[in-house]
């Protein structure tokens, strides 16, 4: 008997499975194989990959990348991306690296087997370049200066813009600064910043306006002001000015008017309509301003009558504030009396007009301190006139300057207005033993004393005020510069306010066509008729009149007293007669009250 089982086949082996069953069985010898070589391969590059060092190129300002920046190996040249890098293969000695980008300064280098493997490299911006345009229309504006200022703010750099509009500085320093000057669009400086192209639309900032009187009519003359920038208004009323902005506020004043103010909008000044103004003054000395409550007493008269203006010696002989002006500070000429600024706030709360009164060439401090700006006695010594007065000449430019250097800081401290008193040459005492310097002629005098005015009236209106002078009456009248260099036709031109002497006292018997008598008897005549012949010797130049009237007696040669009733009468010929306004001199601590009109409403 067989054992159990001999006649069954035997169990079939259990084979290992396939990692791919779905594949020949060659097939899956062959896998593994192509693994080892794949991952063979990579481990060769690996250890036989180049050795690259990246570099990446900024600006050293902002920290910016420098797309296109060009880096230069070995003769072989690569362009930064976007971002601002560059690779390239590690050299295996030191090898020179030149970096260079449009518009910044190059950098010079070298690379080699130790040199890291990412590498940064900072570029200097070195060219600044853009475009100026109308913010408007695109339109390029052309002819602009450009310039280039250091850290110190120097100048280091300019250039125009060119018929596009574009401009290109070069040699940028690093924390410069762009200042631009662009005409009638106006100024502006900004920082570059490392920028190296600044494009600037910009707003138009040259405004037209017109300026008429009460009446609607076009006012010549007018002075319209921002800033620095001033303009004059033209016979047709209008004005332009240049580099304001909108919303920019304009400043409009007159001889004769009250200022006022407009804004820009649009490249136009709003039309303004000035306002009349008849200034009716009174005088106030040192002495008054030195009392207690002297000022006081005449800014009550201003308070309760019609007077509106109160004119204040600020200089005669001694300068009677606290003047900063450096040539009167070496000749010690500047004794503080008052205190100009709370003098000039009194009457600014009380809305009284400021006139600041200065004597020029009657100065004999400036003449003892100064010998050689003094006139001379050809005797010896300094000339003086009839009262023992030395005088300084006029002749003298020196002169000249550091008076209007006193007139401008007196507008600059608050006056409206500054007006010369012995803008001249001296007339009284022994003129024959004079020595002036320059020849003594009647052309020399008269080209003086106008020279001084017309450089007086820039100087002063430049500083935002009106400028007037005292002339002896009798010159207003004939028009001849009677010894004194004042010829009335040519300094009228040089002044806002003409302030002829015309005291009816100090004219003599046949002075007045129109005075049947001592002219002192008949003040209204007296004081129109000059004021007529004033303005027959320059045509058109009444509405600059402001004369000086008679508040006082002169007893000379028996003459009469005068009363509140002739004081009036020589008011209301100017105001009859059109003139600007009038002043009284006399005693301000006597003021004619009597003579003047009540303020309405008191």
């Amino acid at each position: 008997m067989r054992p159990e089982g001999a006649n069954q086949w035997p169990a079939a082996p259990v084979l290992r499975s396939r990692i791919l069953p779905w594949l020949d069985w060659k097939f899956s010898i062959l896998l593994p194989v192509a693994l080892l070589l794949v991952l063979g391969t990579a481990i060769w590059q690996l250890v036989n990959r180049p050795d690259l060092i990246e570099l990446t190129v900024q600006n050293s300002s902002t920290g910016e990348p420098i797309a296109g920046a060009d880096v230069v190996v070995n003769d072989l040249r690569y362009a930064a991306g976007d971002d601002g890098i560059v690779s390239f293969e590690r050299p295996e000695q030191a090898t020179g690296v030149q970096v260079s980008a449009l518009g910044f300064q190059s950098l010079s280098g070298e690379v080699g087997s130790s040199t890291g493997d990412r590498q940064t490299v900072s570029l200097q911006p070195s060219t600044l370049m853009g475009r100026l345009s109308d913010e408007t229309t695109g339109e390029p504006i052309v002819a602009a200066n450009i310039a280039i200022l250091d850290a110190a703010g120097a100048v280091v750099g300019s250039t125009q813009t060119d018929d596009s509009g574009s401009y290109r500085l070069i040699d940028v320093p690093e924390g410069a600064s762009v200042r631009i000057d662009a005409g009638a669009y106006g100024t502006l400086t900004q920082d570059v910043g490392g920028e190296t192209e600044l494009n600037f639309p910009l707003a138009l900032t040259v405004a037209t306006g017109t300026v008429v009187n009460e009446a609607g009519e076009p006012l010549q003359g007018a002075v319209a002001r921002s800033g620095e920038v001033t303009s004059v208004s033209a016979g047709d009323g209008t004005y332009t000015l240049e580099g304001v902005a909108a919303g920019t506020e304009v400043s409009i004043t007159a001889p004769g008017f009250e200022a006022t103010t407009a804004l820009v909008a649009n490249g136009t000044v709003e039309q303004v309509q000035m306002v009349p103004q008849m200034v009716k003054a009174i005088y106030a000395n040192v002495s008054l301003l030195t009392t207690d409550g002297g000022l006081d007493s005449l800014i009550e008269i201003a308070n309760t009558t019609e007077v509106n203006a109160i004119v204040i010696d600020v200089k005669e002989g001694s300068i009677f504030y606290d003047s900063k002006v450096a040539f009167f500070e070496e000749a010690g000429t500047i004794r503080p009396f008052y205190d100009l600024d709370a003098i000039l706030a009194r009457l600014a709360e009380n809305d009284i007009y400021a006139i600041a009164r200065m004597v020029v060439f009657q100065d004999p401090l400036v003449a003892e301190a100064r010998p050689d700006l003094a006139v001379q006695d050809v005797n010896g010594g300094l000339w003086t006139n009839v009262d023992g007065v030395a005088w300084v000449s006029a002749f003298n430019e020196e002169l000249w300057d550091v008076n209007i250097e006193l007139s401008v800081e007196l507008i600059e401290r608050g006056f409206a207005e500054v007006q010369y008193d012995y803008v001249r040459f001296p007339s009284d005492g022994d003129l024959s033993t004079a020595d002036f310097g320059p020849e003594y002629t009647a052309e020399n005098r008269e080209a003086a004393i106008t020279a001084f005015m017309e450089r007086s009236h820039a100087a002063v209106n430049a500083a935002g005020g009106y400028l007037a002078a005292d002339l002896f009456g009798f010159v207003t009248i004939v028009d001849e510069e009677q010894y004194i260099g004042q010829r009335f036709s040519a300094l009228e031109p040089h002044l806002d306010f003409v302030c002829m002497m015309i005291y009816p006292s100090h004219f003599e018997d046949g002075n007045i066509a129109s005075a049947p008598g001592h002219p002192n008897d008949y003040p209204y005549e007296t004081i129109f008729e000059s004021l007529e012949r004033a303005e027959a010797n320059a045509p058109g130049s009444a509405a600059k009149f402001r004369p000086w009237l008679q508040d006082f007696s002169y007893g000379f040669n028996g003459l009469r007293d005068y009363t509140p009733e002739d004081v009036r009468a020589q008011i209301d010929a100017a105001e009859d007669f059109g003139a600007n306004g009038w002043m009284l001199w006399g005693d301000p601590f006597n003021v004619t009250v009597e003579a003047l009109a009540e303020e309405p409403g008191v």
